[in-house]
């Protein structure tokens, strides 16, 4: 008899089906003779369910638990079920063994146990591990299919917040009014510049359109807003913000979720003071599989660093529902670096 140790409801399951299981293997085993009394049958459930509960439950149960390690996704159903079985099969005669051996040294029941219907008992014995490693492998994929809706929801509401919070600094009245009045100052000033931020200022909003349902895009794609935008942000502020983006083809080719480079930006830019004697200064690299976006510090106190922090929570949680390793934040008193890691194409693809 067997227990898979890999869905929260196997213990239950197991209580379940060990009643009516160990009933059925003492009436083989002893025949009609423990039916004589009460007391006997009572006796020798007791002393063979103790055997099962500590063998047949934590011996089996951890070599399935072994097994289900070694191949553990669901394509792998029928690898898994077609090496567990056989398995069980096996330690299944060694379990009725073991069980005739019980009994006949404790000799504490009248009636013996007939070795005439050993192997009934052993055929007994891998029908019900089998139908006990199939129900538990249904509850398995039952458990994990609901766990997969329930993060694949989760997914798609912080995709929805995200692209909220995008369209939120697309029609923020204070980033509008700050590139609408440095539009119009071009215009006054150098017509050139000015139709070169009008440009950018559409490359821009046309990508927070474009990507929302998108669940990753590339690093190069995510440059191309980053560099836009940075230039609205450079044409506002001036000598104040220096970048510096240096990135490998190779990197540029992986992928990340869309909008990231905006809410990692946003958070430096909004939650920092940035002057011409002290100019933020933001930079960009790549390192392996790895995306660093490293800042100075010098943090403003304003109410709004609230949204800029949700929009960053927001980012980690969609890697950990994406099931990629985590944001890394790591802040000191002057410098701050955020880094995303890099999605690679097969990842993407399966």
């Amino acid at each position: 008899m067997a227990s898979d140790r890999y869905n929260r409801k196997e213990f239950l399951i197991f209580v379940w089906v060990m009643f009516p299981y160990v009933a059925g293997l003492n009436a083989i085993v002893f025949g009609s003779c423990i039916f004589q009394s009460l007391q006997l049958f009572i006796v020798s459930f007791s002393l063979t369910g103790i055997y099962v509960m500590f063998l047949g439950y934590y011996l089996f149960g951890y070599v399935a638990a072994i097994i289900n390690k070694r191949f553990p996704l669901n394509s792998d159903l029928f690898r898994r079920i077609g090496t567990m079985l056989p398995v069980f099969y096996v330690m299944n005669i060694l379990l009725i063994t073991g069980l005739y051996t019980y009994h006949n040294l404790l000799a504490m029941l009248s009636c013996p146990a007939l070795a005439s219907r050993f192997w009934w008992a052993v055929l007994y014995a891998c029908v019900t591990s089998s139908i006990l490693t199939f129900i538990n492998e249904g509850v398995a994929n039952w458990e994990a299919w609901k766990i997969s809706v329930t993060e694949t929801e989760q997914l798609k509401n912080n995709y929805q917040k995200t692209k909220l919070l995008g369209l939120r600094g697309q029609v923020n009245p204070h980033f509008l009014f700050n590139c609408f009045n440095s539009l119009s100052s071009l215009i006054n000033e150098n017509e050139a510049e000015a139709e070169k931020f009008l440009n950018e200022m559409t490359k821009v909003h046309r990508y927070m359109l474009g990507c929302d349902d998108e669940q990753l895009v590339t690093l190069e794609e995510e440059l191309k807003f980053a560099n836009s935008y940075l230039y609205l942000i450079e044409a506002r502020f001036g000598n104040a913000i220096a970048t510096s983006i240096t990135i490998t083809k190779e990197a540029e080719k992986k992928y990340l979720p869309p909008l990231s480079l905006h809410i990692v930006l946003e958070k430096i830019i909004y939650t920092n003071s940035a002057s011409r004697t002290e100019p933020l200064q933001i930079n960009i690299t790549s390192n392996e599989n790895k995306l660093l976006i490293t800042n100075t510090v010098n943090l403003k106190c304003i109410k709004e660093n609230a949204a800029c922090e949700e929009g960053l929570d927001n980012l980690v949680k969609k890697y950990k529902l994406l099931n990629k390793p985590a944001v890394e934040i790591n802040n000191t008193s002057v410098v701050c670096e955020i880094v995303l890691p890099l999605i690679d194409k097969e990842e993407v693809a399966a």
